[in-house]
């Protein structure tokens, strides 16, 4: 054991080695392209993985109902639902009805104009003034038919000539949000508020039997159930929209977890 122990004596010195110089990192030649980023795992939703969104877009479901029943609620109360015709078919109301019309398709017209999608020629000078020019221009023709400048009618007049706007207005937002814009069911809230009143108007049809005032009363009403309906598809949606989020946000913090862990 001693003996062994004095062979290790006899052993030569190692000769000390030079020190080595850090090495350095070379920057990555001009035009050549950096390592790609970690791919996103399949299983994170779409919806929460993407950034934010300023072009067409696949609309959901309850921005679609609400397109629906604007478009049942503008073409109900086109017709003379709540007030009968007993007096014969009420021209000047139904003309105020159409100048509403008008300036629906100029707001739309303008939502067209700023995504950059084509609008007859005299409204492309129109919309390139200003931003704003085209959808205030209809809101002014909206209020002109609105007034009653054109139709001297009661207030149950300007409540059908309301129904039309509103269903128009309503309308031109769900074509907005599928432009990329930001989607508002409150103001689908309005739309059951006229739902109340074909209801209503449904209960005194029998006194007073007209089958415009029965149409289009069904239709109104038909227009505020599904409105109605669609606030609860629509939270029903943000609901799942909030866990596919949190679902994203609970991957990402693992994935970052386990690149610091290989470092």
């Amino acid at each position: 054991m001693n003996k062994d122990l004095g062979d290790l004596d006899d052993l030569e010195e190692l000769e000390e080695l030079p020190d080595l110089e850090p090495a350095k990192l070379e920057a990555l030649p001009a035009g050549e392209l950096a390592p790609p980023a970690p791919p996103v795992p399949a299983s994170a939703p779409a919806a929460a993985t993407a950034g934010p969104r300023t072009g067409p877009r696949e609309i959901e479901k309850a921005p679609r109902m609400l397109g629906t029943a604007a478009v049942i609620l503008t073409a109900a109360a086109l017709l003379p639902w709540l007030v009968p015709t007993t007096d014969g078919f009420p021209v000047e109301r139904t003309l105020a009805k159409l100048v509403i019309l008008l300036g629906g398709y100029l707001t739309y017209a303008g939502i067209r104009h700023r995504h950059g999608e084509p609008v007859p020629g005299f409204l492309v000078k129109l919309g390139g003034l200003h931003p704003r020019a085209l959808p205030g221009l209809g809101a002014l023709v909206m209020v002109l038919g609105l007034a009653p400048l054109i139709d001297p009618g009661a207030l149950q007049g300007f409540i059908e000539k309301a129904a039309v706007a509103v269903g128009v207005l309503v309308w031109c937002q769900v074509q907005a949000y599928a432009k990329g814009g930001k989607f508002n069911p409150i103001a689908g809230l309005v739309v059951p508020m006229f739902g109340l009143g074909g209801i209503a108007r449904l209960v005194t049809i029998a006194k007073e039997f007209d089958v415009l005032a029965l149409i289009g009363s069904l239709g109104v009403t038909a227009a505020g159930v599904l409105a109605g309906f669609t606030l609860f598809v629509a939270m029903k949606e943000a609901k799942q929209h909030g866990k596919a989020k949190k679902a994203a946000a609970a991957e990402a913090r693992q994935r970052e977890r386990a690149a610091k862990r290989h470092r």
